[in-house]
């Protein structure tokens, strides 16, 4: 009888564990880092869904799961174009809030009951009807109804307050002689290369829509009569198309933004001088029954 050693145990279940089929976990074991592959398979499948029922900011966050390196190839590539294509779909909103005429920093913003807590660059929304809210210390709150279809990027949404001391009438003098201070009216008139820069913006985005469904429409015509063996002449109208499609929409984001950039960054202007005199007197002299009063405004 022979010997049973601890070498021989080990050499034993080696050889066991050798003729054991390999299983699926064993053979895709998990990444400490990054999803898995059923996690990049399910986000690929939710951000589908989500464009395809205009939630455009959801599908976003998918898209950043699926798009990330330990994903299969043909999902990282399907949600990298996606998140091209949604950057420039997605609507936003850019915020300016005015107190007494001058731009203030004191307030809170709420979308849809949501605080902003980032408002130096814009505010990505769904497609549809939004109610943005802004609170300024003492006074009372103001709503505004933004609705945005696709495509309409750092709509400018402007709110402008009025401090009580404002709103509240100057005192008015029962005596003749004393005149008020002068008040010099401010003014931030939009400046004129605003208008044609979003002319701009507009046809930008315009060419792109044409030139992006051109485009599709020929990829359709090839997938059916040449794909996958397709002349690179055959395919030169559909990339081209492509291709001025992306031109003129960085051209209208430019020019969007420039017009947004140059709107915010207006200077204010003072208007004319006013001045206001009250005064009360005898209607006429030494007819001390009935009097007279007068109010003169000079500009």
């Amino acid at each position: 009888m022979k010997k049973v050693t601890p070498t021989r145990v080990l050499l034993a279940a080696a050889i066991v564990l050798a003729g054991r089929p390999v299983s699926a976990a064993d053979a895709e074991p998990a990444s400490p880092q990054g999803p898995s592959r059923a996690e990049c398979v399910a986000s690929h499948q939710r951000a589908q869904e989500m464009k395809r029922t205009g939630r455009l900011v959801e599908a976003q966050a998918e898209l950043a799961t699926c798009s990330s390196a330990g994903c299969p190839g043909a999902i990282i590539s399907d949600c990298g174009q996606w998140i091209a294509d949604l950057d420039q779909t997605t609507p936003s909103m850019v915020f300016e809030v005015r107190l007494d005429g001058r731009q203030t920093s004191d307030f809170k913003l709420h979308v849809d009951d949501v605080l902003v807590g980032e408002l130096s660059k814009a505010y990505k929304v769904n497609p549809g009807r939004h109610v943005v809210r802004v609170e300024v210390p003492s006074l009372e709150p103001q709503d505004e109804t933004v609705v945005l279809p696709e495509g309409q990027r750092m709509r400018l949404v402007s709110f402008d307050f009025k401090s009580r001391q404002a709103e509240s009438p100057a005192p008015q003098t029962n005596v003749a002689g004393p005149t008020a201070p002068p008040t010099f009216l401010a003014s931030r008139p939009t400046p004129v290369i605003v208008y044609p820069l979003l002319g701009v913006a507009a046809a930008g985005f315009g060419a792109f829509g044409v030139f992006a469904l051109l485009g599709k429409s020929k990829q359709g015509e090839l997938e059916d009569q040449c794909q996958p063996n397709c002349t690179d002449s055959e395919l030169a109208p559909m990339k081209r198309n492509y291709l001025i499609g992306d031109i003129s929409a960085g051209v209208g984001a430019a020019a969007l933004l420039s017009a947004g950039i140059i709107y915010l960054a207006r200077p204010t202007q003072l208007g004319g001088e006013t001045a206001t005199s009250v005064s009360v007197g005898p209607a006429s002299a030494g007819d001390l029954s009935s009097f007279s009063f007068s109010v003169r405004r000079s500009f």
